[in-house]
């Protein structure tokens, strides 16, 4: 430990008997406590939130997906379907069949622009009865009053050839059941995939096709494979397609880390306070340290340490509460949200080691940086005038 950090340590016990310098540093160690155990907890539940924002981007949607470099078809979706096929550890690989046009009701008093796009094999509950079953938005529910049952109809901006000229393509779908609305890039309208191809116009109007693969970690490694398989087609990750999203996440961890480590700022400042009070209180023992031999430099280190010291018992006491805070209200579910609004149940935390250990060693960095400056008004104290404005 050294001399500096024993004459710290005795220093800060022996401040116990004194009221004033007491008190001051139990303020600057619950201060800082209360600075790191509010990032801890405000962190965990950014966390929590992006942990389950980026596995339902990997759940939902695909992780690899082929698309024409220009235009919006395939030119040869077999040969795309046969090399995606061929990728280890694939689990599905579906066509893409997207178009844009109305939906109304079957007497056609209510219409809404809508995004259409045929739904994964098996994703669409059965139908019950001739007309093809379908999933809507909620939103889009709500526009036109359409409820699960309701037949509706979706006009195409697809034409076909009748004998009084072109006319779009409509068809009847029967609402199978209500999808929760505002996920980007989730259609309005999910259909059959025959039904898509009808409103298509053509049954090979293929934009793309998407993979899904069992470990969606690979999904970089299996698109550069595709991409030297299949020259002139763009190929697209889960994670270039949510690459904007992603950045707004990490944007505002950021931005709520720099604002919450504010406290921990002012908490610094009363541990400036404190260093320099004991800095005044001990001048007569500077003064006979420096008589005996010690070195200004030394008596620097004294207060340094105490400054990281207090650091410490704060930056602990933080980290135990903050951490005991966050895991209570994920594992207990104690801040729950309204079912019909979030697809959460309650709000998550999610506690990450690398950023605990990042608010830690900001936290001690603070700390001790605070003592810099009582410090150095320590270092310049002559040995006479010590023992002289100390009588």
């Amino acid at each position: 430990m050294g001399l500096p950090g024993f004459v710290a340590l005795r220093y800060l016990v022996a401040s116990r008997k004194r009221a004033h310098v007491a008190l001051i540093s139990t303020i600057s160690v619950a201060g800082l406590a209360v600075g790191v155990a509010a990032l801890v907890i405000s962190i965990a539940l950014l966390s929590g939130f992006q942990d389950h924002i980026r596995a339902e981007m990997a759940q939902r949607g695909p992780h690899v997906a082929v698309l024409p470099e220009r235009g919006d078809r395939l030119a040869d979706p077999a040969a795309v379907r046969r090399v995606l096929e061929e990728l280890p550890g694939v689990l599905s690989v579906e066509p893409v069949i997207e178009g844009r046009g109305w939906l109304s009701d079957e007497e056609g008093t209510h219409a809404t622009p809508v995004r259409w796009r045929n739904a994964p094999a098996g994703a669409l509950p059965p139908a019950s009865d001739d007309l093809p079953p379908a999933r809507l938005a909620r939103g889009s529910a709500g526009r036109i009053g359409a409820g699960v049952g309701s037949a509706m109809r979706v006009t195409s901006q697809r034409t076909r050839l009748s004998p009084i000229g072109p006319i779009p393509v409509s068809l009847l779908v029967r609402v199978a059941a209500l999808a929760p609305s505002g996920s980007d890039g989730a259609p309005d309208l999910e259909i059959p995939e025959e039904t898509a191809r009808v409103l298509a116009g053509s049954p090979d109007a293929v934009r793309a096709i998407e993979a899904r693969l069992a470990d969606a970690s690979r999904a970089s490694e299996d698109a550069a494979r595709v991409a030297a398989a299949l020259p002139g087609h763009r190929v697209e990750t889960w994670r270039d397609r949510n690459a904007a999203l992603s950045f707004a996440l990490r944007l505002e961890k950021v931005v709520i880390f720099a604002t919450v480590f504010l406290v921990i700022l002012v908490a610094a400042l009363n541990v400036v306070s404190n260093v320099a009070l004991l800095v005044v209180e001990k001048k007569r023992d500077l003064g006979v340290l420096t008589s005996m031999g010690a070195p200004p430099e030394m008596l620097g280190r004294v207060y340094l340490v105490l400054g990281a010291v207090i650091g410490a018992l704060g930056t602990g006491v933080g980290l135990a509460l903050g951490i005991g805070v966050s895991w209570a209200l994920n594992r207990f579910e104690l801040v729950p949200l309204p079912g019909d609004v979030y697809v959460l149940s309650h709000v998550p935390f999610a506690l990450h080691g690398p950023e605990l250990v990042m608010i830690a060693a900001f936290s001690l960095a603070t700390a001790t940086a605070a003592a810099l400056l009582p410090s150095r008004a320590a270092r310049r104290i002559a040995p006479g005038e010590a023992i002289r404005l100390s009588r």
